[in-house]
């Protein structure tokens, strides 16, 4: 989290249109993660429990941040399905669909310039593409999370690696993240740290939404990467079946 620091002030902006034809074509448009221009306050989500001495560190309070921005993300796209499917444009039992996307993001001050992948982009039902798109923008800097490593596509440069998928299949929804860290050891070192940091979130579900995705949600560290899964139950999406559970 420290060696993106420097970064969390830089804000890449694009349309929605030129994110459709990066998602199309796997074109490299300058896209921006809404965390840039948040006002977060952690406190109105989380008391800090003794285990942070309830004076958490910088590095504590910024993976906070990046959960905060993560759940509320989340809990934002449920909504917006709930929505259409009240307004009978999303069918809960049978749509489909998958976007995955890798980012590269120089860590350069000032920079404004990433590079971005579309690996795929799958979706019979356009009513859903405006939530999906907008869902997809948010999560294109993997929630700063990733570390400055040497990266080939920029001259042996430091870039911060990202990737996200976010897929409906038939039997759930799930929602991925993955990051790559400096060295395997602080890959399970992040993965311990979010684990940690997330039961502060537990007992601050405010709504059904999100109390599903803290049910749902975990960790994971892999050789040098770590991953932030999201997994639900189709059934989970009807919130009447849901919270009758």
């Amino acid at each position: 989290m420290s060696s993106r620091k420097s970064q969390n002030s830089v804000l890449f902006l694009a349309t929605l249109g030129v994110y459709l034809g990066l998602v199309l074509t796997g074109a490299t448009p300058v896209l921006g993660h809404a965390a840039n221009t948040r006002q977060f306050d952690i406190r109105d989500e989380i008391e800090f429990s003794d285990e942070f001495d309830n004076k958490p560190d910088n590095e504590t309070y910024g993976l906070a941040i990046s959960l905060k921005g993560y759940l509320e993300d989340v809990e934002s796209f449920l909504e917006s399905l709930e929505q259409l499917s009240s307004g009978g444009k999303f069918d809960r039992a049978a749509d489909v669909f998958e976007v995955s996307q890798n980012s590269l993001l120089p860590c350069v001050p000032a920079n404004s310039i990433g590079n971005y992948t579309a690996v795929s982009f799958s979706l019979k039902n356009e009513s859903l593409q405006p939530s999906l798109e907008r869902f997809s923008k948010l999560l294109t800097d993997g929630y700063s999370l990733a570390d400055c490593v040497p990266s080939s596509r920029f001259n042996g440069g430091e870039a911060a690696e990202s990737r996200f998928t976010v897929r409906l299949e038939k039997a759930q929804l799930s929602v991925e993240i993955g990051v790559r860290k400096g060295s395997p050891q602080l890959a399970q070192k992040l993965s311990a740290d979010l684990t940690k940091a997330f039961a502060a979130f537990r007992d601050s579900g405010k709504s059904s939404v999100r109390v599903r995705i803290l049910k749902t949600t975990s960790f994971r560290a892999e050789n040098d990467q770590v991953f932030v899964i999201t997994r639900l139950p189709r059934a989970a999406l009807d919130p009447h079946t849901a919270d009758a559970r």
